[in-house]
């Protein structure tokens, strides 16, 4: 099993309790986001994982600092599980999901090469 497996699977099981159950989006999301700031390896060559850390922080944030913002941000938490679900496992589905997620909708700028 590589490193990224057990993080992985988490994502996916929670993103999966997402869509199957009447629990808060962001209550999941930020077990996700626990998940990298307890440790799990985001750093390992699985491309993945540290911009998965990026979509599920930046949409806890949108609950945290902008309140107002919840039922939007809880919908996209929805959408982000939904996607990754049908992307996950797939690396050309994956790589596309994540930069339509940071940079199309969280609006994340690439960085200029140095």
């Amino acid at each position: 099993m590589g490193t990224s497996d057990p993080f992985r699977t988490a994502v996916r099981a929670r993103a999966a309790i997402m869509l199957d159950s009447d629990t808060s989006p962001y209550e999941q999301a930020l077990e996700i986001l626990g998940l990298v700031s307890g440790g799990a390896p985001v750093d390992n060559g699985d491309e993945a994982l540290y911009s998965l850390a990026l979509i599920w922080g930046e949409l806890t944030d949108r609950v945290e600092l902008r309140p107002e913002e919840t039922d939007q941000a809880e919908m996209h938490m929805v959408t982000a599980a939904r996607e990754w679900l049908a992307a996950e496992g797939d690396r050309v589905a994956e790589a596309q999901y994540l930069d339509r997620w940071l940079h199309d909708i969280l609006e994340y700028e690439v960085p200029a090469p140095t």
